[in-house]
């Protein structure tokens, strides 16, 4: 008796190693699959924009720069010796992250206001859109990112620092991690 539960002891040893094994080759691949995503969902994203924003300019008449400029963002990057993948952070770490960085963030319960530090003065702000409560979730457009599914519906880029805005006006910052 005492041999047969050392024996089924074993087993589930084994089977329990097997699939704590799986599942961490399982959580790499989707974090890969979900930086593949960003990148590819924020290239799509800038092509449509400047494609959208030249449409507007040849209804108008104007002279149009038919060159595109997308935004690229490679899903790893190399830094120093490591490979570091693309990841869209929460809007908690995201706001951490900005004042990190040197922005200072006023937070609202109507927006969020950015401004940079030059020196001892600040050079250029940024408002967030209006927040919204409810949205949508249905929507082909929304990027889906483990168990979240998020919408961009704004976009900026001040220098090496990029950030979007979801569907419910939070500020996500694109950083490799």
């Amino acid at each position: 008796m005492n041999i047969q539960l050392k024996i089924v002891a074993f087993v589930l040893l084994l089977t329990f190693s097997v699939i704590v094994g799986c599942a961490q080759k399982l959580t790499e691949e989707q974090a890969l699959a979900e930086s593949q995503a960003i990148s590819d969902f924020i290239y799509n994203y800038s092509v449509a924009r400047q494609q959208a924003h030249e449409k507007m300019i040849q209804g108008k008449n104007l002279p149009v720069n038919t060159t595109i400029n997308p935004i690229s963002l490679p899903p790893i990057k190399k830094v120093g010796n490591r490979d570091k993948r693309l990841v869209l952070l929460s809007p908690r770490a995201s706001l951490r992250w900005l004042r990190a960085y040197g922005f200072k963030v006023n937070i609202t319960s109507y927006a969020e206001m950015i401004s940079l530090r030059k020196g001892n003065s600040y050079g250029r702000s940024y408002s967030s859109p209006p927040r919204r409560k409810y949205s949508k979730v249905d929507d082909p457009q929304y990027l889906q990112i483990g168990n979240s599914r998020i919408e961009i519906t704004g976009f900026t880029r001040w220098g090496d620092v990029i950030w979007i805005n979801d569907q419910f006006g939070n500020i996500r910052v694109l950083t490799y991690e």
